[in-house]
């Protein structure tokens, strides 16, 4: 921390900058790759089964799901 106060206000600032940067870019190669294992994988996709119980349920819409959170 006592480093960081004894930088000048130009260096400060494009560390700063940097700092945002990296953050933002990892941030941003996260998500990517999540969607692309979410593409790939397809998580629950085989716990769908055609003739269970819940298939013959009414669809609930988002909205309706939604609005049971607040409910």
């Amino acid at each position: 921390m006592s480093g960081l106060a004894a930088l000048d206000a130009k260096c400060s600032s494009r560390l700063g900058i940097m700092t945002i940067s990296y953050y933002l870019w990892t941030t941003f190669v996260a998500v990517v790759v999540g969607i692309l294992m979410v593409y790939i994988i397809h998580p629950g996709g085989a716990a769908q089964k055609e003739d269970s119980d819940e298939s013959k349920k009414p669809m609930t819409s988002s909205a309706d799901a939604l609005l049971d959170l607040i409910r």
